[in-house]
């Protein structure tokens, strides 16, 4: 590092990969910039790798993107790598349940409340009496998010009107697939700034898309390469071991190779999942109000991904989902590997009886959200499971398993319970030259890539503005 003002960005996930982008973004900068990943590539969660056994490259999870993901698309541009994601033109998702069969959700994407009213009544997952609670939904939901943070999401959605059975055969898989937590675990307050900005905004704002190429592809390669053409120092395999305070300030950071000092005009920034945080942290701050969030948002709930090769192509659509089921979705990796989207039909004709979007393939994905109790399975009875599921689409397939690779997250996302408003932190802290990014930090959204890319740029923009950058 040279004599100038240095920011050091500790944890190299999205989170930290994002706040490297916006600090680096003008060449003219005054500060260095030095980012620290204790593994041996940047993408923390979210990465991908060669399985021999499947034959192609894997995702470390599976992810459905929300074209209202603004902050992920800002990375991608930057990263140059927005190509590699695929949106549908609407809302479209065939949703199994175990009454009715597999029916689509299918919403235009328009902005009209109309379209969506419509899209959900003509919805045949569930009776129709069911399906008019849909209505009351939107004039229940608060202007503030907050003022139903003491509330589950489940319990809100009793209050706005939504039967039980529209909850545990609509809704539950929703908050499952966006929080990774079960509604009665989870703050209404994240269910409704999810539904603001994504449903409630209109069929633009809700479109699905999927990653056409492997995770590692589309962030953590691109952004190293970014990184090198702008002067960003990165050290990958650099264990963090802790930071040192004194007199309110960030006086130094430790990690297995050295100690690297921090001077008064120098920034720390922890891009770090808050059980990492917790352990680095001086016996200085143990008492104050930050560490004690940190360590009451350590509780995780994991991810399950099981990557599947069949003996021969089943059939299935793009991305299929399952209510109350073991398995919570599956992804067709050969159609995704085409860049396919769902066909334009007609909308809201029950006159025309169109079959939905199946398409053959060898290669499988699927998803478990809060897989707690599905951990300890052997990856031979998952594939058994996933197979099962698969069947309920497409009951006459003689495929067999042919391999099967599960990735246990096990710390996957913090937990975000009701009440939880009070305990996330805010970017800034209480010392001028320490700030925090990631997932967990206050940006409303629950812990996923979108939340913590925000919570990046975010982060970034408060110490640019601190050592008077624009």
């Amino acid at each position: 590092m040279s004599g100038r003002p240095q920011v050091i960005v500790m944890g190299g996930g999205l989170a930290g990969i994002a706040a490297c982008e916006r600090l680096s973004r003008t060449p003219s900068r005054s500060f260095d910039i030095l980012l620290l990943e204790g593994r041996p590539h940047l993408g923390g969660r979210v990465g991908s790798y060669y399985d021999p056994d499947i034959g192609r490259e894997i995702d470390t999870g599976q992810h459905l993107f929300l074209s209202c993901y603004t902050g992920t698309l800002t990375l991608l541009e930057a990263l140059g790598t927005r190509s590699g994601l695929v949106f549908y033109d609407r809302l479209y998702l065939p949703l199994w349940d175990r009454e009715r069969g597999l029916h689509p959700l299918d919403i235009p994407g328009s902005d009209n409340p109309v379209a969506l009213a419509g899209g959900l009544l003509q919805y045949e997952g569930l009776p129709f009496l069911s399906r008019l609670a849909f209505l009351a939904l939107s004039r229940a939901v608060p202007k503030n998010d907050n003022d139903v943070d003491h509330l589950s999401a489940y319990e809100f959605l009793l209050r706005a009107g939504q039967r039980e059975e529209v909850i545990e055969r609509f809704w539950e898989l929703v908050i499952l697939s966006a929080t990774n937590l079960p509604s009665r675990r989870v703050s209404a307050a994240i269910l409704v700034r999810i539904l603001k900005e994504s449903l409630l905004r209109g069929g633009r704002h809700s479109r699905p898309g999927y990653n056409a190429v492997p995770l590692s592809e589309l962030f953590a390669l691109p952004a190293m390469s970014l990184f090198k053409k702008r002067g960003v120092t990165v050290r990958t395999k650099t264990r963090i071991v802790g930071f040192s305070e004194s007199q309110g300030r960030v006086t130094g950071v430790t990690t297995a190779q050295e100690a690297l000092p921090l001077g008064r005009s120098d920034h720390l920034l922890s891009a770090l999942p808050p059980w990492a945080f917790e352990k680095i942290v001086p016996l200085s701050l143990h008492q104050t109000p930050l560490v004690d969030q940190m360590s009451r948002l350590s509780y995780a709930s994991p991810i399950l991904s099981v990557n599947l090769l069949f003996s021969e192509p089943v059939r299935l659509p793009l991305i299929t989902g399952f209510h109350q089921s073991a398995v919570h979705w599956i992804f067709n990796r050969e159609a995704m590997d085409q860049r396919l989207t769902p066909e334009i039909r007609p909308w809201f004709d029950w006159s025309v009886q169109v079959e939905d979007d199946f398409y053959p393939t060898r290669v499988a994905s699927a998803t478990v959200s809060g897989a707690d109790d599905l951990l300890a399975l052997p990856d031979s009875e998952l594939g058994a499971l996933c197979l099962a599921h698969i069947k309920k689409i497409d009951p006459t397939t003689p495929a067999s398993v042919k391999s099967v690779r599960a990735v246990r997250d096990r710390f996957a996302t913090p937990v975000l319970g009701p009440g939880q408003s009070t305990l996330r932190p805010e970017a800034r802290t209480s010392l001028p030259n320490l700030w925090i990014a990631g997932d967990t930090t206050d940006t409303g959204l629950p812990a996923t890539m979108e939340g913590a890319i925000r919570s990046g740029y975010r982060a970034a923009e408060l110490i640019l503005k601190a050592l008077g950058e624009r």
